[in-house]
């Protein structure tokens, strides 16, 4: 009993300490005006055909409720290259202004961009030539067990490595970007497609993509729980293209290289699951030539997209880019960049995966709606 006395004292005292002490606290309030929201602006020509395309948003403050960027609208943008020629930009969506078709990009010239706000600002990049480019000779890739730690137990996270060889291009000092991009086939099943009202049998409600009606109703006219799918029409749906783009941009220059050439540069990773293998996977990389404005810009943003979980990571500087006020102070950030590109892919079948793969997951929606980036339009290397 006199334990428990003691026991209780000490916890009292220490209630009101520590009472004691969240009353001295005093609640400083400081008045910080709003910060001014920045423009953003990223662009890009190539010597492939056009559109080009350029697109203007509101940089994302720190207490945004929403991670999404808005867009700049009713801007007035205009492409010219060093030697006179221009052409007007036209808005095609939100904050996505595109080209013509009048400006062809071309190794060797400089392009830049003007920028003009409804209210008479006027930005400017600085001209970006398009240097030549090398080539991609050969893509690898090699199967990597991995796992991950799960609620209860590891999980199998298996990969397979993407490995590439090539030219970094005819001059003494090459800068370039090589970009991966992942696609896959999936498929799904919107016709299996159900409503639930709550306390009610659910029924069948085939989205009217997928080619099935639903046979057999109620005598009130609703559609029977029972009811049978009849097929009507093929489905739009049901097949989609997924991509998978590089987490940070993967940069090389003269100090990968050996002669000129680089060889057996880590360039992306596939993920190995039934959806990703539900038939085969293509890798598509692209050898991007850069100007070394372009190449510090994109070596900031893959150092902060690198290090951006790490509390302890160092300052690497301020991502600002080649575009500039002409008549205003405001800030702006950004880059429009000129660039020739070089393609090469490949296939990495299904047979390749040391392991058979359970069936892809079914499920009842629009392909676009159930996987990240997916559409119902074919790439152009699909075969």
């Amino acid at each position: 009993m006199k334990r428990h006395h003691i026991l209780k004292r000490t916890f009292l005292s220490w209630l009101l300490v520590l009472t004691l002490t969240l009353a001295c606290v005093e609640r400083i309030e400081f008045d910080i005006p709003p910060a001014r929201a920045q423009i953003v602006v990223e662009g890009t020509i190539t010597n492939e055909p056009g559109p080009y395309t350029v697109r203007v948003s509101e940089g994302i403050s720190l207490d945004a409720s929403s991670p999404e960027s808005t867009p700049i609208e009713g801007l007035k943008i205009d492409l010219y290259d060093t030697e006179g020629a221009f052409e007007a930009l036209t808005e095609t969506a939100p904050g996505t202004y595109q080209t013509g078709g009048f400006i062809q990009g071309e190794v060797g010239k400089s392009y830049y961009i003007r920028i003009e706000t409804p209210d008479g600002k006027i930005y400017e990049s600085t001209p970006d030539t398009i240097e030549p480019v090398g080539e991609v000779s050969n893509i690898t890739y090699e199967y990597e067990a991995r796992t991950v730690e799960g609620l209860l137990e590891d999980l199998p996270a298996d990969v397979f490595n993407v490995y590439a060889d090539g030219n970094a291009g005819p001059k003494d000092q090459n800068f370039f970007r090589l970009r991966f991009t992942g696609t896959y086939e999936v498929l799904t099943f919107p016709e299996l497609n159900e409503t639930r009202p709550p306390t009610y049998t659910p029924y069948k409600t085939p989205y009217p993509c997928s080619g099935y009606v639903v046979v057999g109703y109620n005598e009130d006219g609703s559609i029977a729980a029972g009811g049978r799918l009849l097929q009507v029409d093929e489905c739009t749906c049901c097949v989609c293209w997924a991509e998978q783009y590089e987490p940070a941009p993967q940069l090389a220059d003269n100090q990968l290289l050996l002669n000129n050439e680089y060889r057996n540069i880590k360039v992306g990773e596939v993920p190995i699951n039934n959806a990703t293998f539900y038939k085969k996977y293509l890798v598509e990389l692209e050898q991007m030539s850069m100007s070394r404005t372009s190449f510090e810009y994109y070596k900031l943003i893959k150092l902060q997209k690198e290090n951006a979980s790490s509390l302890f990571q160092s300052t690497f500087g301020e991502i600002i880019g080649n575009i500039k006020g002409v008549n205003t102070e405001e800030p702006i950030i950004g880059l429009f960049w000129a660039t020739a590109i070089a393609k090469k892919h490949i296939f990495i079948d299904k047979s390749e995966v040391p392991y058979p793969l359970t069936p892809i997951e079914v499920k009842p929606f629009r392909c676009y709606d159930s996987y990240p980036n997916a559409s119902t339009i074919k790439p152009e290397a699909w075969q």
